[in-house]
C-alpha cells in the first residue's frame, strides 16, 4: 500500500479498508490493504483487476432468503430459516472461506476475540453464523474450523452454544444468493482464491439486515449496540445497557456508534430533576414530621396540666 493512502482522511481510509480483499496466496496481505473499486475511482486511482466489482451494496432492512439450504459443520443440510424461528435472537453473520490465506482467518479471529469480551452469551442471546463462499470446501473442513474456535471460547461450550455458533458450506449457488441478498460482491480469481469485501452483518431475529460493521476489528461496544438494536432493545438487560443504547447512535460517516450530546444532556436533566424532586420531598416530609412532634409535645403538656388540676399562674407584676 502506498504512503499516499495512509495520508488520506480517516473516513476515506475506512471506506478503502472495508472492501479490502485477497489477491492470492502470495499477495493476499497486500491486497487486503487496498480499497474498493468505487473509492479508488473517486480518488482517480485505477483499481487492480482483482478488485474490480468487489464492494458492499448496503441493503438495510432487506429480508434474507430463509429458504436457502446450507450444510453445517455436522454434515446436516439445514435451511437458513433454522436460525430465525421462535427464540427471537439476533445473529452475527460473516461470509468468508476457510482456506483463505490471510484475511478471513484474521476476521474470524477478531470476531472470536470480540465474542469472548462481550457480556452476551452465544446461544442464549445471539447466533454466530459463518458461510463459506468457496464451493469446494467441505463440511469436514467447516467442522475442523468450528472446533478450533469453540475451543477458544472462554465460557462453557454447551450444546446450545454449538447449535448457535455454526459454520456452513454449500455448492456455491446458495452462498451466491445469500451474498446477493446482503450486498456482498465477491469474485473468484484465476489462482483459485477469492477477492471479497471485509464486513460483518448484524441480522434481526426475523432474518432482516440491521447493521453493517466494517473493518478488520469489531469493537465490543459497537457489536453489543448493534445486537441490542437488532433485538429492538431486548438484549439491554441492565440500566447501564439501556443508558448506553439511548446515548449512543450509529454514525454512518464513521461506521461506528458515537455518543449523542443532546441525549446525554437529556439524561443529565432527568437525573437533576429527580434529585431536586427528592430533596424537596425530603424537606417537606421533614417539616411535616417536626410539626407533628411539636403538636404532640403541646398536647402532652396540656394533658399533664389537666391531670394535676393546676393552671398556669401569672407572674407578679
Amino acid at each position: 500500500m502506498s504512503r499516499t493512502m495512509f495520508q488520506l482522511p480517516s473516513v476515506i481510509r475506512e471506506r478503502i479498508w472495508r472492501t479490502a480483499s485477497v489477491l492470492g496466496c502470495v499477495a493476499a496481505a497486500a491486497v487486503a490493504c487496498l480499497g474498493s473499486t468505487p473509492a479508488l475511482a473517486q480518488l482517480g486511482m485505477k483499481p487492480p483487476a482483482e478488485m474490480e466489482g468487489v464492494d458492499v451494496e448496503e441493503k438495510l432492512g432487506n429480508q434474507l432468503p430463509l429458504h436457502l439450504e446450507f450444510t453445517n459443520a455436522d454434515g446436516k443440510l439445514v435451511p437458513l430459516s433454522t436460525y430465525f424461528k421462535n427464540d427471537k435472537r439476533p445473529a452475527l453473520l460473516l461470509m468468508v472461506y476457510y482456506d483463505c490465506p490471510v484475511v478471513c482467518d484474521v476476521l474470524m479471529q477478531r470476531l472470536s476475540e470480540t465474542i469472548n469480551e462481550i457480556d452476551l452469551n452465544v446461544g442464549e442471546d445471539y447466533e454466530v453464523l459463518l458461510f463459506s463462499i468457496n464451493p469446494s470446501e467441505t463440511a469436514e473442513k467447516a467442522r475442523v474450523v468450528r472446533e478450533g474456535f469453540l475451543a477458544g471460547y472462554n465460557r462453557e461450550v454447551t450444546q446450545e452454544v454449538r447449535d448457535a455458533w455454526q459454520f456452513h458450506v454449500s455448492d456455491g449457488a446458495a452462498a451466491q444468493e445469500l451474498a446477493n441478498a446482503v450486498g456482498f460482491k465477491y469474485k473468484k480469481l484465476a489462482n483459485g482464491e477469492f477477492s471479497h469485501p471485509v464486513v460483518l452483518f448484524v441480522i434481526t431475529p426475523e432474518g432482516m439486515i440491521s447493521r453493517y460493521v466494517y473493518g478488520f476489528t469489531y469493537p465490543v461496544r459497537d457489536v453489543k449496540l448493534s445486537l441490542i438494536e437488532a433485538s429492538e432493545g431486548r438484549l439491554a438487560k441492565t440500566i447501564g445497557d439501556r443508558l448506553m443504547a439511548f446515548c449512543f447512535m450509529f454514525d454512518p460517516t464513521t461506521g461506528s456508534y458515537s455518543m449523542v450530546a443532546f441525549r446525554v444532556m437529556q439524561i443529565g436533566g432527568m437525573i437533576t430533576l429527580i434529585l431536586l424532586s427528592g430533596m424537596i420531598g425530603i424537606l417537606v416530609i421533614s417539616e411535616r414530621y417536626r410539626r407533628r412532634l411539636r403538636a404532640r409535645d403541646a398536647d402532652t403538656e396540656d394533658t399533664d396540666n389537666a391531670g394535676t388540676g393546676t393552671t398556669p399562674t401569672a407572674l407578679p407584676q
